[in-house]
């Protein structure tokens, strides 16, 4: 068993397990982009994560479940979808990008209609942790996003996915589904020609 030196471990609706030197796969979506019985579903999901220590085995299997449920969903399209708009997309995209100036990397990422996935790596120095990251990501898109839709609300969902990367095997899968991401849904041939996609 591979050891790790957990910076910290938080739970809101969802856990959040950040360990030193770590690479996270992160969703985030909109705020109504499921509906409320599978809201209600996840939250049972959850409840059973609260009670399962996080670096079981049966812990990394629930967290998965919950993860693919909250996909079938975001899949088809739930909500007003405002990240179809290019504009909303690319002010995300320019975010994602701008992570570089904090010494955090994301080199692949994906944004779809209603949700987005990234691998982010903060610095391994630990100067940015992955909440003040998300954090940073979620209020400036947010606050941008309510402005150029002209709306008001609440733009993301309050908690995010995320999943500690283990190992390059476990990497090189995640680069594959995200690049797969909008091929499965259909929003282009392949990968690099989806312009939300890197």
């Amino acid at each position: 068993m591979q050891l790790v030196e957990t910076i910290s471990f938080r739970r809101g609706k969802l856990p959040h397990w950040e360990v030193k030197n770590g690479r996270y796969f992160v969703t985030v979506r909109l705020a109504d982009s499921l509906p409320s019985v599978v809201v209600a579903q996840l939250q049972e999901t959850h409840r059973a994560l609260s009670a399962i220590e996080s670096a079981s085995a049966q812990f990394g299997a629930l967290q998965r479940q919950y993860f693919h449920t909250m996909e079938k969903y975001l899949d088809a399209g739930t909500g007003a979808c405002l990240l179809r708009d290019p504009a909303h997309a690319g002010i995300v995209r320019t975010e994602l990008l701008a992570l570089e100036a904090w010494n955090v990397a994301v080199p692949h990422f994906t944004i779809r209609p209603n949700h987005w996935h990234a691998l982010i790596v903060p610095s391994a120095d630990g100067t940015r942790s992955l909440g003040e990251i998300m954090k940073r990501i979620k209020g400036r898109t947010g606050r941008q996003v309510r402005a150029t839709a002209g709306g008001g609300g609440v733009v993301w969902q309050r908690e995010w996915f995320d999943r500690w990367i283990r190992d390059d095997h476990e990497w090189d899968k995640t680069v594959a589904y995200i690049r797969n991401n909008p091929v499965k849904a259909g929003l282009a041939a392949t990968w690099a020609e989806h312009p939300w996609t890197k």
